[in-house]
């Protein structure tokens, strides 16, 4: 019982700082605020590994869009992972 909500508990946590990687690309930041200066920082550091991979693969599909769809297509192959784990968990 205890396996399965540590696992919906990080891939929670890491859709809450994916979600914060895609706000703080869109919100301007102020380097007065040293707070909100690291909370990016440590998005940005915990999601580049996985996001760049997926942004090499999309490039010649993406060369003149204005938005970057990595994001969306990380979340998805991660709840499609999410799905999976949570499955081989439950029945064994």
């Amino acid at each position: 019982m205890f396996v399965p909500q540590l696992l919906h508990l990080v891939f929670f946590a890491f859709y809450i700082i994916l979600l914060g990687r895609v706000i703080f690309s869109w919100v301007p930041i102020s380097s007065r605020s040293p707070v909100l200066v690291e909370l990016r920082s440590f998005c940005y550091r915990v999601t580049d590994p996985l996001l760049q991979p997926i942004r090499r693969l999309l490039a010649p599909y993406q060369r003149n869009s204005p938005v970057d769809f990595s994001p969306l297509v990380l979340y998805v192959m991660l709840e499609v992972a999410r799905t999976i784990l949570m499955r081989l968990v439950w029945f064994p």
